[in-house]
């Protein structure tokens, strides 16, 4: 093409938003490119949740918000917010007339996003699609994207190779790892001191992150949450905890809820809604152990060689380092892998998920791109049985 191309970026939140910042940056500063930064979900909730000031923060010019609504979080309620994300979105793209529409991950945000750009018929191109996370209803969002995406951006080779078998072209699959890694590359940390004073903690003998989000496809999260508190409650006095907050999931009001009044009862527990990228990197080079179901754990953590405490089934099936261990969502079980945590230390570890220079793969891919509009028709390839 001879004039830039018009990339219109959807972001939902936090979820998504510090893994598209280092290509973000690189296309805001590339003449190629003409940056068309969409905010919704998370990004516009009120209060503390809400990130679209930190989003301009960062610099970033925003060409568009669409308000979801998000209040209650019980299903009916997500439903509708996902409805008025497409309503948005179909007067947003529009007036903004994109040549292509990137996405990243797997939330119900950027699912609707992704049905109303199919819709328009505008090309897609999707990060982070293959992952497998069998204990979320985001596994089928994930998928769901990927079907409706022109062009492909895997972290790894094993998601490369569920995109094939979803039926994806190979010359549509470029593997780029996570800019996930890039983001850790590219933020400077805080010294030990002045993390823990931003944090509002004092360092303990043993020093916990928890991030605990919601088993969408789980029968009782709640109650995984409270065997999680009472192996938190077993560790003794010597230990300080930083909660993040949830995500907009179902339940989500009720597990920030009973964290704060679990925090409200252990001096040592701090809760931090959202950390962003340098105190959440300071946090995985000055704490010990992250304990949870936060993806996080396994995408960003291993960088930093601290060890990960994963609950549950939120993220089984998603490629991991041997920095991770699993357990059950059993009081008994958490307190044994916390102390296995504890007792085997940082190490390093190879992070599977790149090597920091993913946002450069994607943003040359989609500088190649002839025509974008030609990408929209798709063959199904069939995956021959051995």
């Amino acid at each position: 093409m001879t004039r830039p191309l018009s990339v219109c970026v959807v972001s939902g939140g936090r979820a998504d938003y510090g893994l598209l910042v280092p290509v973000l940056r690189l296309l805001r500063g590339d003449p190629r490119f003409r940056l068309q930064l969409v905010l919704t979900g998370q990004h516009l909730a009120l209060g503390v949740k809400g990130t679209a000031a930190r989003v301009r923060g960062d610099g970033f010019d925003v060409a568009a918000e669409i308000d979801m609504a998000i209040g209650r979080d019980d299903s009916a309620s997500i439903i509708r917010s996902v409805a008025r994300a497409l309503d948005g979105m179909a007067d947003v793209f529009v007036r903004l007339k994109p040549d292509i529409v990137l996405v990243l991950g797997d939330r119900y945000e950027i699912m609707a996003a992704a049905l109303a750009a199919t819709i328009a018929r505008l090309p897609i191109a999707h990060i982070a699609g293959g992952d497998v996370t069998e204990g979320a209803f985001d596994d089928a969002f994930r998928h769901s994207i990927s079907k409706m995406a022109h062009v492909h951006f895997p972290t790894n080779a094993n998601s490369a190779q569920r995109l094939r078998q979803l039926g994806e072209e190979n010359e549509r699959i470029h593997v780029t790892g996570s800019p996930g890694i890039d983001l850790i590359r590219i933020t400077p940390v805080l010294s030990r001191d002045a993390f823990f004073e931003a944090v509002g903690i004092s360092p303990r003998a043993a020093n916990l992150v928890v991030s605990f989000h919601p088993e969408t496809l789980a029968a009782d999260t709640l109650a995984d949450l409270n065997e999680l508190l009472a192996a938190l409650s077993s560790l003794g006095p010597d230990i300080a905890i930083l909660f993040t907050g949830s995500n907009a999931d179902p339940n989500a009001r009720q597990i920030d809820e009973r964290i704060e009044a679990f925090a409200a009862g252990h001096p040592m527990a701090r809760v931090v809604d959202t950390l962003g990228a340098e105190r959440y990197f300071s946090a995985l080079t000055h704490m010990d152990v992250i304990v949870g179901n936060s993806s996080s754990g396994l995408l960003e953590a291993p960088s930093f060689g601290i060890p990960t405490v994963d609950i549950g089934n939120r993220q089984k099936g998603r490629l991991r380092a041997d920095s991770v261990i699993n357990c059950r969502a059993a009081r008994a079980a958490i307190l044994e892998a916390i102390e296995t945590a504890l007792a085997r230390g940082r190490r390093p570890s190879v992070n599977p998920y790149g090597d920091g220079h993913a946002a450069e793969r994607v943003v040359e891919v989609l500088a190649g791109l002839p025509d974008p509009r030609a990408l929209l028709i798709k063959r199904f390839v069939d995956v021959k049985a051995a």
